[in-house]
């Protein structure tokens, strides 16, 4: 599909926030598949190779008690630095700073990178907010020959239509919870306030 600059800019205006791209629900065969294809296709930075060490990986990513070293990984698009940082097993996360995507020809690079992976991967690729993986911006899936860009008006009914319903439900709940379990209610503030970082399913996204 062919897009203008003018249509897709507002999604990489600079805010002081990156931009993130994720695949969901994944598992370490898909993982497998995702390092092959970056060694082979693209230039890369992973610690002080050129490559992806494909074990070492797999390895950390089944990790149990976390004394593995984090190593990042460093794409290079072009002009663009799309970043891995190897969190979850479950979910494939790289961001990119929207600084870097100012034209039609880097948005080009990165929407090619995304449809390379969900081709290789025969998986769904979203385009978000950082940290935003239920609110996809851009998403891409091809083989179900899904190619969508919100326009910026259609993300914000998306998020109003999100904000009102989520707050209605939650204030419902949380009066519940108060009236009726009020231990229950303050033991879930302390443990959300030190809450892990988990994956987020597909079917979490709004849309």
């Amino acid at each position: 599909m062919i897009y203008k600059w003018s249509d897709i800019e507002w999604i990489f205006e600079p805010d002081g926030s990156l931009r993130d791209i994720y695949v969901q629900d994944v598992s370490l065969n898909d993982w497998e598949k995702l390092i092959d294809h970056l060694n082979d296709n693209f230039n890369l930075k992973y610690s002080d190779k050129d490559y992806i060490d494909k074990d070492y990986v797999l390895n950390y990513l089944q990790d149990q008690k976390g004394e593995m070293e984090c190593k990042s990984l460093c794409v290079n698009i072009a002009s663009i630095k799309v970043n891995c940082h190897f969190f979850l097993s479950e979910q494939i996360e790289f961001d990119c700073d929207p600084d870097e995507i100012n034209s039609i020809k880097d948005f080009e690079a990165i929407e090619t990178f995304m449809s390379s992976v969900s081709s290789v991967l025969g998986q769904q690729v979203t385009l978000t907010g950082e940290n935003s993986p239920e609110f996809p911006l851009i998403k891409i899936d091809v083989r179900n020959n899904i190619n969508k860009i919100l326009s910026e008006k259609e993300a914000e009914n998306l998020l109003e239509k999100r904000k009102s319903i989520t707050n209605q439900l939650d204030v419902l709940k949380n009066k519940i919870e108060r009236k009726f379990f009020p231990n229950y209610f303050m033991n879930k503030l302390l443990k959300n306030a030190n809450k892990e970082y988990k994956a987020t399913k597909k079917e979490n996204n709004v849309w």
